[in-house]
């Protein structure tokens, strides 16, 4: 789903002092202190000279931030155990560059950025993950101590709302069941019997599910359409990848994970059994992603 842009406006950016500029502050205060004491007019002078530099640096830094473009890109999904990454795209629609801009997510350490005039920047934010599921996208915080240091510059907190999904960890090994030979014939219409010699028949048009480290790619580009190879006595083998009785639900999907790596590495064209769902059998990164999906998302078990 693509969603609207989040813009920094005046309203949403505010200001506080760090502790440098706290300090800063009170150095102020005892010369003003010295200066009306003393009536010494250089350290008048010296007072109100650093006092408009803070001026300056206070909407210099709110300048920094503001107008900068945020987009909610789609969360890069992980195996449990690995990090998730929520993806945003900042802009910078102005032409004065934007220096120092901090994106935190949670606790998390802030990521530092500069963008040049005009620039738009892809930005992945990695989440520690536990187990298999969503993971809701945290809240972002958009800062800057630019350009002196004393004062923080942030952004009304900015909310994503887009759930990461966190795959099953895959066991170390699982074998996968004995595959079935399918039933699709080649070119010249005789039934293609797994392990045989594999000579090559000849291409044919390319049908939804195949192999993808079939295709023939040069007559891709040569504008001839997306044909594959054909082999003699080398089928395409398919299987279905079902979980079994012996182990919990968790240790189940792990070997179910492991089973559909492993397939789709070997070409088999593989459908996934779980619970009420049947995926088809098919190959391809698609069809990768949608059983890897469906594995995480599985909720039969109690969690």
């Amino acid at each position: 789903m693509n969603r609207p842009a989040q813009v920094l406006g005046r309203r949403s950016i505010y200001l506080l002092p760090t502790r440098e500029g706290l300090w800063f502050g009170a150095t102020l205060f005892v010369l003003l202190l010295a200066a009306v004491n003393y009536g010494n007019g250089l350290a008048y002078a010296i007072t109100f000279l650093l006092a408009a530099f803070a001026t300056v640096s206070a909407a210099t830094g709110q300048r920094n931030l503001l107008g900068l473009t945020l987009h909610e890109g789609r969360p890069r999904a992980a195996f449990a155990g690995s990090p998730v990454g929520f993806r945003v795209v900042l802009t910078n629609p102005g032409d004065t560059p934007r220096l120092g801009v901090m994106l935190t997510a949670g606790q998390g350490p802030p990521i530092t950025i500069d963008l040049a005039g005009r620039e738009q920047r892809a930005i992945e934010i990695p989440w520690p993950t536990m187990r298999r599921g969503t993971v809701p996208a945290p809240v972002l915080r958009i800062s800057s101590r630019y350009p002196f240091g004393l004062l923080r510059v942030f952004a009304r907190r900015i909310v994503l709302h887009e759930a990461a999904i966190v795959y099953p960890r895959p066991a170390a090994f699982a074998a996968l069941p004995p595959g079935a030979a399918s039933d699709d014939r080649d070119d010249a219409g005789a039934v293609l019997q797994a392990g045989g010699g594999g000579d090559f028949t000849g291409l044919a048009d390319y049908r939804p599910g195949e192999n993808p480290r079939h295709i023939h790619w040069r007559a891709v580009a040569a504008g001839k359409g997306l044909l594959v190879k054909r082999f003699a006595g080398l089928a395409e083998r398919e299987v279905w990848l079902v979980m079994d009785g012996v182990h919990g639900p968790e240790e189940g999907l792990r070997r179910l994970c492991r089973q559909v790596l492993d397939a789709e590495r070997d070409g088999y064209r593989y459908g996934l059994a779980l619970g009420a769902l049947r995926i088809a059998p098919a190959a391809g990164a698609a069809h990768l992603e949608r059983c890897l999906r469906s594995l995480a998302l599985y909720d039969d078990a109690p969690r």
